[in-house]
């Protein structure tokens, strides 16, 4: 089984459906709330089940032709049966996907996105497998559940 949430700080001064559609672009989530905790921000967090919900992701990584690089970042974020990673919210807006640093709160700050899945290492192999001379190398087996 696969889980996908996603987080991103909504600033007083943004338009929260553009945030709502940074988070859109990224992941079909079967929910989408906001949230404000007492003198902090509002948070939105859209959460996902199914291999449907990186799909996006393995999509626009293969179309943006950045495979090996992202790979190489995510094999470094994995934790047990979790991927933690931040992407630029402003690219994801334009339905671009630039990884950043969760820290990086320069303009309207990151996505956190969270994956949670049996078997981590084959939604990696699925969002940005391995690759001989720059084409995706797949595996058979892979299995997304």
């Amino acid at each position: 089984m696969i889980s996908v949430t996603l987080w991103a700080d909504v600033k007083p001064t943004e338009d929260i459906e553009k945030v709502k559609q940074a988070l859109l672009n990224l992941c079909p989530p079967a929910s989408i709330e906001v949230f404000q905790e007492p003198e902090k921000s509002k948070t939105m967090k859209g959460y996902a089940t199914g291999p449907e919900s990186i799909a996006a992701f393995a999509k626009k990584f293969r179309e943006q032709r950045i495979l090996e690089a992202v790979r190489q970042q995510l094999l470094k974020l994995v934790q047990n049966n979790e991927l933690v990673f931040a992407v630029q919210r402003q690219a994801a807006f334009v339905n671009r996907f630039h990884l950043c640093d969760l820290t990086d709160y320069t303009a309207m700050g990151p996505i956190r996105v969270e994956i949670q899945a049996n078997n981590i290492q084959d939604v990696i192999d699925y969002i940005s497998p391995p690759t001989i001379k720059g084409r995706p190398k797949f595996r058979n087996d892979l299995k997304l559940e």
